[in-house]
């Protein structure tokens, strides 16, 4: 079967979380994702025993290979990829980088802008290699400003983004989220800019630089927010009673979005029993608010949900483990149930994006640290003679584990 990316391929140079989810999903739409990893380093999604035994030593056992195959977060945002361990702060290893780009068709990368040009993998060298190279890249604050060699990470992204202005606790202080919408929007993003590029180079014949800011993806995340103050200069303030989450007797919660709109608003106090209240939707008054929370302490989340008509936008809030074990879970097939060689049975979320045509694939999991290496240099001519030497000078690693066999 034909996937919607596969005559596409990448070169990998992201870590931490934004830039690999990104490339995870692309990979899942069957883009080749060539990730370029140090020879003497990993990432911190794998395994640490098998971090701490390979800085010093670039001979990793075959235990720590079989500790890293198992890591879940490495093989969850890995899958499909392939990897190669080159040395780029080595004449040599840059050598190889380059005459990868010279056939790549995008660039993507997660570091600041110093970080490029001391490997060699800045736009101005990548671009002169190869014209028809899109060049991406996912930072905090983007280049070409006064703010581009400051670290980026979700929780400062968050905070100049906005997001965690609007994010708030009955206290009144900005909450902490337990989970990185900043960096899995600016992933969304990266994702659709990159095929947009691709898409343009149809029509130019040329590649183009696409620079995705994750405090511009988390300021787009809460645009919402952006039309109100821009008319009015109105800010929303934090510390009001949610009317949104409304806690129940069994200390569950339901996701109501009822008082939205009038003709859900009326049914819903109706339903709860609370007619008195059904003529005004009490968005602004705290005490009527409150009053509602009260009242809902009355029931049990599901008692409620089983009085409140499903067609007026009250749902459960379901704990993570309701989502991923849950009826809309299994029925539209969001848990991957995968067959792994050294664990047996193994859950993975699978992808987001439905074709009905060309669906997304699982065809791999997560490589080993240069498990593709030699196989990536036969590819642009190398000879066994040459990775040889190439690994000997410290330019290149290769992993010739063979997961898949490890169980003999």
């Amino acid at each position: 079967m034909t996937l919607p990316l596969e005559r596409f391929r990448m070169l990998d140079l992201t870590r931490l979380v934004p830039g690999p989810m990104a490339t995870w999903m692309l990979a899942d739409l069957g883009m080749d994702v060539l990730k370029i990893e140090d020879v003497a380093d990993r990432s911190a999604y794998r395994d640490q025993e098998a971090l701490r035994k390979s800085r010093d030593n670039l001979t990793v056992d075959r235990e720590a290979l079989e500790r890293e195959a198992r890591s879940n977060a490495w093989n969850h945002t890995h899958r499909n990829k392939r990897s190669i361990a080159i040395n780029l702060q080595k004449p040599e290893g840059q050598k190889i980088f380059h005459r990868l780009a010279a056939d790549a068709d995008v660039f993507f990368g997660s570091f600041r802008l110093g970080v490029y040009q001391r490997l060699g993998a800045d736009y101005e060298t990548l671009s002169k290699i190869n014209p028809r190279l899109i060049y991406a890249t996912i930072s905090g604050y983007g280049f070409g400003n006064s703010f581009t060699e400051w670290p980026g990470n979700e929780r400062n992204a968050q905070g100049m983004s906005g997001v965690s202005a609007l994010m708030t606790g009955q206290d009144g202080e900005p909450a902490d989220m337990l989970c990185q919408p900043v960096d899995s929007y600016s992933a969304a993003l990266a994702v659709i800019s990159i095929q947009a590029a691709l898409w343009a180079r149809e029509s130019t014949g040329r590649g183009q630089q696409v620079d995705i800011a994750l405090i511009e993806g988390g300021t787009a995340f809460v645009n919402s927010n952006v039309p109100d103050y821009f008319r009015k200069k109105q800010v929303r303030k934090r510390g009001f009673p949610s009317i949104g989450n409304l806690k129940c007797q069994d200390g569950k919660y339901l996701s109501n979005a009822a008082f939205a709109q009038a003709h859900f608003w009326a049914p819903f106090c109706d339903a709860v029993g609370l007619p008195e209240m059904r003529d005004k939707i009490p968005v602004g008054d705290a005490d009527a608010i409150r009053k509602v929370r009260a009242h809902m302490l009355t029931r049990s989340r599901d008692e409620w949900l089983a009085i409140i008509p499903k067609e007026i936008s009250v749902v459960p809030m379901l704990e993570f483990d309701e989502v991923l074990e849950g009826d809309y879970a299994r029925e539209r097939g969001m848990v991957l149930e995968l067959d792994h060689p050294l664990e047996g049975k193994v859950r993975q979320l699978s992808s987001p994006f439905r074709l009905s045509d060309t669906p997304p694939t699982f065809r791999h999991f997560a490589p080993v640290l240069g498990e593709h290496t030699v196989e990536v240099l036969h590819s642009i001519g190398c000879s066994d003679s040459e990775i040889g030497e190439l690994e000997q000078a410290g330019a290149v690693r290769a992993s010739r584990w063979d997961v898949t066999a490890a169980k003999s």
